[in-house]
């Protein structure tokens, strides 16, 4: 089950639709050695919708994880623009005390050291024939040239030696999935893309991924606020096919520090132990000597996501009844029902950038400070004591004090968080996910998680989700509309609404609104020759009560803005009244 460290090829394979023109493009998967240094160990082609997503500092970085700057070049002309790639440099093994029994109480093992970091580069034909990853400081990871050419050419070779080295498999829609049909029908691009792949699956065992994975999508979007932002997302399940079901279970050894044995105790009352199985992705209980911390190979699950190319985020579900998963590059979990709440509690971390909220101690993990110096808390844990400086100060429920003591309900600063019992605070008591699984998340958690929609940062589109729809407006505001006086021009766009939730539409004319005209499209008219100039914008604003005003800036608010020129009359015009025809049709004076 070891990956070949040569090339395997891929099919061809179509991202769904995009506002822009989908664009041939590289795919690579790398891993880390122990120096840093990046090894390709999968190659293929694809037809990538945004070409700039991987575009340098377009996404924030968590703590432990590493960027890795690169540039490219074509015919020996280098690219200004700059791409990176993210890679986590830990697994995160933190899961329900009793999972059986309800206890959310999370159990947290120290942070491991992911032994299999990967990360993917994906770039356009047109625009490299080469990449070049910057050096580190001193000797240890220096700087590399990879010629895409030969990785090309070296993974079409591959099959004639198919014999010694196994291709990776790419993920496919499932046979008559009417979910995938329809995914492709979305505006990928205007979407947090997250794509499900599955691990010991056999061919036959095609409606049980199907099962799992719907299940995983009921917990998910279950839970507020993914449930209120399910139309902002785009759900895509992969299929990929193992030789047999399940995943390893290392049995318990005493001392053990290899990967076909188990020093945890944990593993004593493991059903499945000593159990090792072929399957496509590597999944293996015990990983690191942790009994629950379920993995799968981040390069092998990368090259599988190949097959939908234009993933924002993974998740990965594993064919195996024993409770356990992971955090890091993606989360991965078992089939055990209580394993979901794994997968939504590491998506605050991957996704809404949220600290854990729990004070059990992890000696070492980098400290953070809202007073003082550059490394500032996640957005729901704080040192600030400070009531007027706290950043979450707008969630406060009137009349408690700050500090606020346990025990108390509502939003306001309890001590105890991010690994420290003192000196660190967090927004609510004890019923937030960040604390306890089967919960749900705080205000001010909730809250991160639309903000970051709309922020972006998390690929693509990188300046956030946009309420109107990028390239639906009629006619485009890419320039000025001819109009010619005394016809009727309809301006109009789709709008994207939260699954529950309103979104307030205005139309205004030179800046003034226009009385009635709250609807998705607009008819202007104007008889008289002035003004010859005209500005039409329609906002789109997010009500949500999710976000609150002084913390949202102007994300919550859209525009698109046209100019009119307005020309010689049309032919057989007769001047109409000045009237406005309920919120649609307007003649302006």
């Amino acid at each position: 089950m070891r990956l070949s460290t040569l090339l395997c090829a891929g099919a061809l394979s179509l991202a769904a639709t995009c506002v822009h023109a989908a664009v041939p493009a590289h795919y690579v998967v790398f891993e880390m050695d122990a120096q840093g240094r990046a090894e390709p160990v999968f190659y293929t082609q694809v037809e990538l919708g945004d070409p700039q997503r991987d575009a340098r500092g377009r996404q924030p970085v968590e703590r432990g994880v590493e960027r890795v700057e690169y540039r490219v070049s074509r015919n020996g002309a280098k690219s200004a623009q700059a791409y990176e790639a993210q890679v986590p440099q830990f697994l995160r093994a933190e899961f329900a005390a009793d999972p059986e029994h309800g206890d959310g109480r999370i159990e947290l093992h120290r942070p491991v050291r992911d032994p299999h970091r990967a990360f993917v580069v994906r770039v356009p034909l047109d625009a490299a024939d080469t990449i070049e990853f910057a050096g580190g400081t001193g000797t240890a990871k220096a700087a590399q040239r990879i010629d895409l050419r030969e990785l090309a050419i070296r993974a079409a070779q591959l099959p004639l030696a198919a014999a010694a080295h196994r291709a990776l498999p790419l993920a496919a829609p499932l046979p008559g999935d009417a979910a995938a049909s329809a995914a492709k029908a979305v505006n990928s691009g205007n979407r947090l893309d997250i794509l499900v792949l599955g691990d010991g699956y056999t061919s036959a065992e095609q409606t049980t991924f199907a099962n799992h994975a719907a299940a995983l999508k009921t917990a998910l979007f279950n839970v507020s606020p993914y449930k209120d932002y399910q139309n902002f997302v785009n759900w895509q399940t992969g299929f990929v096919a193992s030789s047999q079901s399940g995943a390893d279970h290392p049995a318990y050894q005493a001392g053990c520090t290899g990967t076909t044995c188990c020093a945890d105790t944990a593993a004593r009352s493991d059903p499945r132990a000593g159990i090792f199985v072929n399957t496509a992705l590597d999944a293996t209980f015990c990983t690191s000597q942790i009994h629950r911390l379920l993995t799968t190979r981040s390069s092998k699950v990368m090259a599988a996501a190949a097959g939908f190319p234009d993933w924002d985020k993974i998740l990965v579900t594993v064919n195996d009844p024993v409770y356990g998963g992971a955090g890091g590059s993606f989360a991965t979990i078992s089939a055990h029902s209580s394993a979901a709440l794994i997968a939504i509690h590491e998506f605050g971390h991957s996704f809404h950038g949220l600290a854990d909220e729990y004070d059990t101690p992890y000696p070492g993990f980098p400290a953070c400070s809202d007073i003082s110096g550059s490394a500032r808390c996640e957005p729901n844990v704080t040192n600030q004591t400070n009531a007027s400086l706290v950043k979450w100060r707008s969630w406060f429920t009137p009349g408690l004090p700050i500090p606020t003591p346990a025990g108390t309900s509502g939003t306001g600063l309890f001590q105890g968080a991010r690994y420290l019992s003192s000196g660190m605070y967090r927004p609510v008591d004890n019923t937030c996910l960040m604390r306890a699984l089967g919960t749900s998340f705080c205000p001010v958690c909730r809250q991160e998680y639309v903000l970051k929609l709309y922020r972006g940062g998390f690929g693509s589109p990188a300046a956030g989700i946009d309420l109107i729809e990028p390239g639906t407006e009629a006619p485009s505001p890419a320039a000025a509309v001819n109009y010619a006086r005394g016809s009727t021009q309809r301006f109009s766009a789709a709008i994207l609404r939260p699954s529950i939730g309103t979104v307030a539409l205005q139309w205004y004319l030179d800046g003034v609104a226009v009385s009635g005209a709250t609807a998705a499209s607009y008819d202007f008219r104007q008889d008289a020759a002035t003004p010859a100039m005209r500005t039409l914008e329609l906002r789109a604003t997010d009500q949500t009560a999710f976000v609150k005003a002084a913390m949202a800036g102007n994300l919550l608010q859209h525009s698109r803005t046209w100019t009119i020129r307005v020309n010689a009359a049309k032919a057989g015009t007769v001047p109409a009244s000045a009237s406005v025809d309920s919120d649609r049709v307007a003649v302006a004076p």
